[in-house]
């Protein structure tokens, strides 16, 4: 939700700005960007921005745009030091993108979450996924692109 004040809006100096989730009261995420672009333009920087990732849900709506899983190897290994040697032993990882899109003609806000699973590379564990806390690098290297994709068009 937006709310625009004063000044706000004609006093930023720069086209694009980040919002800062340290502010009183303040609920949004710290993943989150707000341009000074409409919400059709931002939409279209959106998707440029996530290439070829597969998507496995578009609501233009609603502004949620949702990326499929994509498959990849943690940082964590699945073995001990001696073992590490001989084989590049890494537990499986994979995440999905979510962003969410709202705005006006003036103004549209982006926030990027990720969703992130690792399973093991061996025993029972190889059978279930775990949840894993993102490390925000992959929310902010998407934000990132958009910001580009904006300032470049």
């Amino acid at each position: 939700m937006f709310f625009l004040t004063g000044c706000t809006l004609l006093g930023t100096s720069s086209k694009h700005q980040a919002n800062d989730d340290r502010s009183a009261g303040s609920h949004s995420s710290k993943y989150t960007r707000t341009f000074n672009e409409d919400f059709e333009g931002v939409w279209s920087a959106v998707l440029m921005s996530l290439g070829a990732l597969l998507l496995d849900k578009i609501d233009k709506e609603k502004g949620i745009i949702k990326t499929g899983w994509v498959e990849g190897f943690s940082e964590r290994k699945a073995r001990s030091v001696v073992t590490d040697r001989l084989l590049d032993d890494y537990w499986k990882e994979r995440y999905r993108i979510t962003i969410k899109i709202s705005g006006n003609n003036l103004m549209s806000s982006v926030k990027v979450s990720c969703q992130v699973q690792e399973k093991a590379r061996g025993g029972s564990a190889a059978y279930r996924r775990e949840r894993k806390k993102s490390t925000g690098e992959r929310e902010e290297e998407a934000l990132m692109r958009i910001e580009e994709i904006l300032s470049e068009g």
